[in-house]
């Protein structure tokens, strides 16, 4: 077997096993959004009474969420996260985060003789997002998808419950920590309350969990054009995936004042 790490930038892959394989089907837990984004992972997570006989076992689950940018290049996080004490306790256990650029056929047919070359730079070289560059007004163009419980018979023909999507446009500013952000007529709390991941590339990261108690996965691209894209997935307090939502964010740059 060949374990030889090609050099950065280039990638035989007709011949390297280096990477593993990954394949995707039709499964529950699994929303597509209409760019090819996606978000995966459970649809249930155990939480209730704490079994002293099993302390030792603590549910771990993989949530991945993937954006696309450009129709040819996509980002995916996959956190690692451990649910212990009936699911009262949570614990991130490893954020792994792969940048992903698709390659034709005829492009490696072409390149067969060569690795094909790719505009790519290690994570380690590339800038962190700061804070202050998503202060202040955005345009959010959000799509939702809401799980429906209770009909087993659509349940079993779809491998899972059924979504309901929902679009919605709407204007979100956002402050820094120490102050409030206005969202429509709700006042709540931005960079606060969350602990957040600012990874290079521009990728933020953040698990919370709300007064209410739901469980928020979520994860940011950031790009210097002053796009940001956002993939967060619900959980409620009963363990069930209550929202999957995608957003699409737009930095404004009025002359005025925005009025919310």
């Amino acid at each position: 077997m060949n374990h030889v790490l090609p050099r950065f930038g280039s990638f035989d892959l007709t011949t390297s096993d280096v990477m593993e394989e990954d394949v995707m089907g039709i499964e529950p837990g699994l929303v597509f959004f209409e760019d090819g984004s996606y978000s995966r992972g459970p649809l249930d997570i155990p939480v209730g009474e704490v079994d002293d006989s099993n302390y030792y076992l603590s549910p771990t689950f993989k949530f991945e969420q993937c954006l696309v940018k450009g129709c040819h290049k996509r980002l995916r996080i996959v956190h690692t996260i451990e649910f212990g004490n009936g699911g009262s306790d949570v614990q991130i256990m490893r954020v792994a985060t792969y940048e992903e650029e698709w390659v034709s056929p005829a492009k490696i047919q072409l390149e067969s003789v060569s690795d094909p070359e790719f505009d790519l730079k290690p994570f380690s070289q590339r800038k962190r997002t700061r804070p202050s560059e998503l202060v202040g007004p955005w345009k959010v163009f959000e799509v939702s998808a809401t799980p429906i419980y209770g009909d087993e018979t659509v349940a079993a023909e779809s491998n899972g419950a059924p979504y309901v999507y929902l679009c919605t446009e709407t204007i979100k500013k956002r402050s820094l920590p120490e102050s409030s952000v206005y969202f429509r007529e709700e006042e709540v709390l931005d960079m606060q309350d969350v602990t957040v991941l600012w990874l290079p590339g521009g990728v933020t990261s953040y698990v919370d969990v709300s007064n209410d108690g739901t469980l928020t996965i979520g994860v940011g691209w950031y790009s210097d054009e002053g796009i940001n894209l956002v993939m967060e997935r619900d959980y409620g307090i009963d363990g069930k995936l209550k929202e999957v939502r995608w957003k699409s964010e737009v930095k404004r740059r009025w002359s005025h004042p925005v009025s919310l």
